[in-house]
């Protein structure tokens, strides 16, 4: 118990710093920011005795076959199902995001290729689907580690749900003021937390970590490449 106490302060502690620094203080440094919690994340992994398979991170034999044969049909359903949302008239509206608009190239091929999957998935998912995960599962079970680090990765959502609400024509409905506010970040924190309870089935049902980070990764890089494709065609319109 002393030891996921421990495990569970600093992986809070970590993501709470990684969250304001990335959302508020130092957003342009995100990738640099991920990147060294990441380090540190595995490092508290390691002092805690956590090893490599509780991670879904073992290499040993053919370990990781199943979790790349997972991966590469997670990113092909994600791909038609994106596909299918694009092409209809009442799902491709949830596309729109001002954040994208006046984005160029460069700065896209940043966001899908290395903010995303790397700063975004990677990270998140050492976190939440690596450390917390195993920590939790081997102290109260598998049930409880995936509820606490489900409902955790909710509230991580906190912050860019606020942003969310400010550039996304999804939340209109919902209006301006606290109460349009609240519902927003409610909204994501409970989507984000159910998500996480995918991510979290997925890593358990393929035995490594590697296909939740390609379907979070894929979720988020293909949704944002929609997103910046509709933005540029309504804005050259």
């Amino acid at each position: 118990m002393t030891t996921l106490l421990v495990v569970l302060a600093l992986v809070t502690s970590v993501m709470v710093v990684v969250n304001l620094l990335t959302n508020l203080w130092a957003r342009q440094h995100y990738l640099v920011i991920s990147l060294w919690a990441t380090g540190v994340l595995l490092a508290v992994a390691w002092l805690a005795g956590i090893t490599w398979s509780q991670l879904g991170l073992g290499f040993g034999g053919n370990a990781q076959t199943k979790g790349l044969i997972w991966s590469a049909a997670l990113i092909g359903i994600v791909s038609v199902g994106y596909a299918i949302a694009a092409a209809l008239p009442w799902t491709r509206k949830g596309f729109a995001d001002a954040r994208t608009a006046q984005m160029g190239v460069g700065k896209f091929l940043y966001h899908c290729f290395l903010r995303i999957p790397v700063g975004t998935a990677l990270m998140e998912e050492v976190a939440f689907r690596g450390v917390l995960l195993a920590a939790l599962t081997e102290a109260w079970g598998v049930i409880w580690g995936v509820a606490v680090s489900s409902l955790l990765f909710g509230f991580w959502h906190v912050l860019p749900a606020l942003e969310f609400h400010e550039a996304s024509s999804t939340t209109d409905r919902f209006g301006d003021g606290r109460k349009a506010k609240f519902m927003t970040v409610a909204g994501q924190v409970v989507a984000t937390g159910a998500a996480g309870v995918g991510f979290c089935l997925v890593r358990i049902w393929s035995d490594s970590l590697l296909p939740s980070i390609a379907l979070h990764a894929s979720l988020n890089a293909l949704g944002f490449a929609l997103s910046w494709a509709f933005a540029r065609r309504l804005r050259d319109l």
